[in-house]
């Protein structure tokens, strides 16, 4: 038997019929738990040697998600948390919850054609009662504002000294750009298909909220509109799913923010930007040998993809 096995089943005070690694996030060792009894839980962690400078700690995500759960937005329970040393890591346990995430499943299967019909309007509901959470117990969350996010993304791509001139133009673009203030929310921070667990009926949960932090409402609602999360589907601007229209109703039907769909372009925009840096960072790590990956290498085609979507936006506004 593994430590992490053996401590699992000391924690929990059950036995352990399998541990079932799974592909996960950015930072995260993602495994199935199946129980003696045969129900399934979720552990999520971060060894120290693997930490990574993007994400928050595996026990300020639990906590996110504990505050959120009790405004009824839909999240996983967290049933345990956990900070060992190096063999067991930091992160917590959380129940299983049944659904899909595989985008194209979704927006292609024909069992999830009921779904789909009213997911956009689920999705900015579930995010408005997110962006309703009190920030007094969430003060060890970074805050940010949108000229800082802008500037540390350029310095992120100015490290990697290969000009990309459509990056060049899109962050002169964004830098003037006049910005409503919508008051500081929690905000998700990777907002997205593949982070949503969705069943033939609805959106089940939101999952993945190591990039949370505090910042403007609309960076989750823009981040989830732009062209490379609707996998193909790209007339649909939600994701894939539906139009923006049904997002804001969702989205207004639970909250006193009234969306301005300047501002969600302005957003929408910077998340287009944001990923394609992204996409260098993954193809950077490989190219300068800090991990010898095809599919990182590979993701560096995406940069033009991206490159495309802002020109659409910038000369032509348009965002579908």
């Amino acid at each position: 038997m593994s430590v992490f096995k053996e401590f699992l089943e000391n924690s929990l005070q059950q036995k352990i019929k399998k541990l079932i690694p799974l592909t996960g996030g950015a930072s995260a060792d993602i495994n199935r738990i199946i129980l003696e009894s045969d129900r399934e839980l979720i552990v999520r962690r971060t060894l120290s040697k693997e930490e990574s400078v993007m994400a928050i700690p595996k026990t300020l995500e639990a906590k996110i998600q504990k505050i959120v759960k009790a405004n009824d937005a839909p999240v996983p329970e967290i049933l345990i948390e956990f900070s060992e040393g190096d063999e067991i890591g930091e992160g917590y346990v959380m129940e299983a919850i049944a659904g899909e995430t595989i985008p194209r499943k979704i927006l292609r299967d024909d069992s999830f054609k009921k779904a789909r019909e009213k997911l956009p309007y689920e999705i900015g509901m579930s995010l408005a009662k997110i962006h309703q959470t009190k920030l007094d117990q969430l003060q060890d969350l970074e805050q940010t504002s949108f000229l800082d996010s802008l500037q540390k993304l350029n310095l992120v791509y100015l490290s990697f000294q290969q000009p990309q001139p459509v990056f060049d133009l899109a962050f002169k673009w964004l830098e003037a750009q006049n910005l409503e203030d919508y008051g500081e929310v929690l905000v998700h921070g990777d907002f997205r298909f593949g982070n949503f667990i969705i069943s033939e009926e609805n959106l089940e949960s939101i999952i993945d909220w190591e990039l949370a932090h505090i910042g403007n409402p609309m960076e989750d609602l823009g981040w989830l509109c732009v062209r490379s999360w609707r996998f193909g589907n790209v007339t649909k601007r939600v994701g894939g799913l539906g139009d923006i229209e049904e997002l804001i109703a969702g989205y207004e039907a639970n909250s006193e923010i009234k969306i301005d769909e300047t501002q969600l372009d302005i957003w929408q925009l910077y998340g287009s930007l944001r990923w394609g840096v992204i996409c260098m960072m993954q193809t950077f790590a490989h190219l300068n040998g800090f991990v010898n990956s095809v599919e990182k290498a590979a993701i560096g085609r995406r940069v033009s993809e991206t490159e495309f979507d802002l020109m659409n936006m910038i000369k032509h506004k348009n965002f579908l």
